[in-house]
């Protein structure tokens, strides 16, 4: 995850993740931060809805590439 601001490894984190006005809620923990480059998160809880859409942003993103 982009950002400039990173919190460190193992803070938890509650929020959602937003594309094309489609919304995923998740909880993850931080397991990489980077410098200028931002955070590696490991979702810990997700719902079955946004689990879904995450899935067809992550198919999307590798017919892209």
């Amino acid at each position: 995850m982009c950002a400039r601001r990173t919190l460190e490894v193992g803070a938890r984190v509650r929020g959602t993740l937003m594309r094309e006005g489609e919304k995923i809620r998740m909880l993850a923990v931080v397991r990489v931060v980077k410098s200028r480059v931002g955070m590696g998160l490991e979702f810990l809880d997700i719902d079955p809805d946004s689990n879904a859409i995450l899935l067809t942003w992550l198919e999307n993103l590798r017919r892209s590439s």
